[in-house]
């Protein structure tokens, strides 16, 4: 399968531009994120999502217990779990992550 970036959905809210990659046949999205300042508290699905961080610093705080992360570090978010993540500093912090399909 290959998509397009211009195939990908754009979703944008307060300081995070997001760009998502669907894959409806395993129910996947690849999602690349752009966030200044905090995500907002979300929760995992049904599976554990992969972060890759491509630049830049921030923090995560999954169930309560806050992780420092850099460039080219990978976290994990485990299944059915509460979790925020924000940048450390006035550059956007950039990830690619493999979720459970987001469907914007």
């Amino acid at each position: 399968m290959y998509i397009q970036h211009d195939d990908s959905k754009r979703e944008d809210w307060d300081q995070v531009k997001s760009w998502n990659y669907k894959l409806p046949h395993l129910e996947k999205s690849v999602v690349y994120a752009e966030i200044i300042g905090e995500h907002g508290e979300v929760s995992t699905k049904t599976s554990e999502w992969i972060y890759f961080i491509i630049e830049g610093s921030g923090e995560f705080t999954i169930d309560g217990i806050k992780t420092t992360v850099n460039s080219q570090d990978v976290i994990t978010v485990p299944a059915n779990t509460k979790y925020n993540y924000r940048s450390l500093t006035d550059t956007p912090l950039k990830v690619v992550m493999f979720i459970d399909i987001w469907d914007n």
